[in-house]
């Protein structure tokens, strides 16, 4: 299978980038590489790291792509995924010890501008942008995609005729903005979207770690199964973390789907609650998993017992419930009268 799809791809290896040209182009550390190449990294991870936040902070979407397109951070995590193919334990170590400063890198400078700009990040501004709320509720859909981006990522580095690829790479597979997005809502004591945002990042680096080493064994790069043991722990660690990602997105996916259903079993309810009384359904919310309800109307509100025989919650799923109230008054506001 391996040699059909390398004949596939590669002609038989004829178009494929030679190993050497591979290696000088991920690794950032290697023998006869200058420290030039890892202060080029520094400098554009920072600058990354600052575009990403301040796209976030003012809800940008320009702005994090044009953060995507500067950042280098795919560089050591293809790197991962060409150590463990060539059995270079010391590499996939230095990558990931790479990858490892840049998340608390990028991390403190999103926590640095948040605290330092003019911005109070609350739960409810988080919820309102739509930078936060794309990053910090991933699922299975957000895999699939990461694994299909780490493929095209590490075909651009073992064929030299598709390298103009790359930027659409940077832009389809999200690593510096999810981090940033951590930064913001650590700022403001939002611990839950942080993981969420966290988690984020880890499954897309963590399938561009297996895609890229799928993708070059497939084209030959890989050495002597003899030799496989010294790489055996990074590939048990990548392996384990990768597998505890996959569940905490399945869980996430599926309460996703759930919350969904609340919410609109939950509108179902308080349209019949509210059936003859002054008070309208604006909107149906939910936070931390409990249910906010906006209502306009004046007066006293039904009994709350209607509602809650109309409504069944999902799953496992037992929320508390509370009514935002709006009186929906309308007054003109008159200017003061001119003095005598």
């Amino acid at each position: 299978m391996r040699e059909s799809l390398r004949n596939a791809l590669y002609r038989g290896g004829e178009r494929a980038t030679p190993l050497s040209e591979a290696e000088n182009s991920v690794f950032l550390f290697a023998p006869g590489l200058s420290r030039d190449r890892l202060v080029r990294y520094g400098v554009l991870l920072v600058l990354s790291g600052i575009i990403a936040t301040g796209g976030v902070l003012v809800d940008s979407t320009a702005t994090v792509i044009g953060a995507m397109i500067v950042a280098p951070l795919a560089t050591p995590i293809l790197a991962v995924g060409l150590g463990v193919s060539i059995v270079e334990p010391r590499q996939v170590g230095r990558s990931m010890l790479v990858v490892g400063v840049s998340i608390i890198a990028v991390v403190l400078i999103g926590v640095v501008m948040t605290l330092a700009l003019p911005v109070i990040p609350s739960e409810q501004w988080a919820l309102s942008n739509s930078q936060i709320t794309g990053r910090v509720s991933p699922g299975l859909i957000e895999l699939v995609v990461a694994i299909a981006t780490g493929l095209v990522g590490a075909f651009a580095v073992t064929r030299s005729d598709v390298a103009g690829v790359l930027p659409g790479v940077a832009i389809a597979i999200s690593l510096v903005p999810p981090l940033a997005v951590v930064g913001v809502v650590l700022a403001g004591g939002e611990w839950a979207m942080a993981i969420g945002a966290l988690l984020l990042f880890l499954s897309n680096a963590i399938a561009m770690v297996v895609m890229a080493s799928v993708v070059f064994w497939i084209v030959g790069y890989a050495r002597a199964a003899a030799d496989r043991r010294e790489v055996r722990r990074p590939v048990v660690f990548i392996v384990s973390l990768g597998s505890i990602v996959v569940v905490l997105l399945t869980f996430i996916s599926i309460q996703t789907v759930a919350i969904a259903a609340q919410e609109s079993r939950a509108a179902g309810a308080a349209d019949v609650w509210l059936e003859g009384s002054s008070f309208d359904l604006l909107d149906v919310q939910t936070r931390n998993t409990d249910l906010v309800l906006e209502v306009i109307g004046n007066g006293r509100l039904p009994d709350s017992r209607e509602f809650y025989r109309a409504f069944e919650p999902p799953l496992w799923l037992d929320p508390s419930v509370t009514v935002r109230e709006y009186s929906g008054r309308t007054i003109e506001l008159l200017p003061p009268p001119d003095p005598a």
